[in-house]
């Protein structure tokens, strides 16, 4: 994930986690929705990967963010609907990779699971496309190890969408 994925996704994850001592005990069976998203631009590194330049990032994203709770009142289930668009560009060539996303994310707790399902990222460059993340991947909460694959999963078992973009980019 890009820096500013990984921190819209752990600040949606928080801000859902916040808002559930101010629900005091939910209703059984009760469904608590929460949406947002916008406009976002930063830079990535590329050092750290053996390049000498940055990606210049400049996108949107969008969350929509469903807690599930069970007849006793207990949050059994968190649903995450992602999408992102953004432009990533290299800071020395001007060269550019589009990137895109829409995922529906399902932290199941009583399972110590998390499903994605749909287009994690896709990345595409003038060339055609870079890598894909798509499917359908199953990890668990604790240790995030994959316990069910289907589809190419290239940005989860390749290091990070940040490498990825990095090297997808390094080439132009």
């Amino acid at each position: 994930m890009t820096k500013k994925t990984t921190l819209a996704l752990v600040t949606a994850l928080v801000a859902t986690t916040l808002a559930l001592p101010a629900l005091g005990n939910a209703a059984p069976g009760e469904r608590v929705r929460d949406q947002f998203g916008g406009p976002y631009s930063f830079s990535v590194p590329c050092e750290p990967y053996g390049y000498a330049f940055d990606v210049l990032v400049e996108g949107s994203d969008r969350f929509v963010i469903t807690d599930v709770f069970d007849e006793s009142g207990t949050l059994i289930r968190t649903e995450i609907r992602a999408s992102l668009t953004e432009t990533n560009t290299n800071s020395v060539t001007g060269k550019s990779l589009t990137l895109k996303g829409h995922v529906h994310i399902v932290f199941d707790y009583a399972d110590n699971t998390r499903t994605l399902t749909g287009v994690v990222y896709m990345g595409r460059t003038s060339e055609g496309t870079s890598f894909q993340d798509t499917g359908r991947i199953v990890v668990t909460l604790d240790t995030s190890i994959a316990t069910f694959v289907a589809g190419p999963h290239e940005v989860f078992f390749g290091g990070g969408i940040d490498k990825m973009a990095c090297e997808a980019l390094a080439g132009l």
